[in-house]
């Protein structure tokens, strides 16, 4: 089986165990401890600048992460899909900045939010489906974070729920190493 048929696979059985990890109540206390761990760590806050996914239904709930760091004086940037596997960063300065639903049904800025150039970004918040504990992250398969990581120099996090830290994710040529995967109960760290 090649990779993409096996990450295909591993996609599928993911998604059938999303619903029963992220009910209401369970998502909002997985989500609250993994902005603790988020908060803590030393790339976090000395960041003037974060980009930072907005989580969907089936992913932690970064809202209120996004809502503390613009109150704590930091830049924070959100994806804006520009095209297949292609996106921005755009900065956001309140909530109310996050109204358009883009392609995937993910909220997005609005058109009137700049964009922040990738090299004024000090540190990202990426989401998965799933990891493993080597730094190896499953996506969703459109290759955008791949894409938009790629040749950058600044600190990165993978926010993954112990549910879904699995032995072992395959990868190919493209797909990068995280250097941090922050779950609800632990960091993993992979590069200082």
């Amino acid at each position: 089986m090649s990779i993409a048929e096996q990450k295909m696979t591993l996609r599928k059985q993911v998604k059938a165990q999303v619903s029963s990890v992220y009910t209401e109540q369970n998502r909002a206390l997985l989500s609250a401890k993994i902005t603790a761990q988020i908060t803590a760590l030393p790339q976090y806050q000395r960041a003037h600048t974060l980009f930072c996914f907005v989580g969907t239904a089936q992913e932690p709930d970064t809202l209120p992460l996004i809502q503390q760091s613009l109150a704590s004086g930091k830049r924070v940037a959100v994806p804006f899909c520009t095209g297949p596997g292609e996106m921005q960063a755009r900065r956001i300065t309140a909530l109310e900045d996050l109204g358009n639903t883009g392609a995937f049904g993910i909220l997005e800025p609005l058109p009137h939010c700049p964009i922040i150039p990738k090299d004024q970004i000090d540190f990202a918040l990426v989401p998965c489906l799933a990891c493993d504990a080597h730094g190896h992250r499953l996506g969703h398969g459109g290759g955008y974070y791949d894409r938009y990581l790629a040749n950058t120099d600044w600190y990165w996090a993978v926010v993954c729920p112990e549910a879904f830290l699995l032995p072992r994710i395959p990868i190919g040529p493209h797909d990068l190493t995280a250097p941090c995967i922050i779950t609800e109960q632990r960091t993993l760290r992979f590069m200082p």
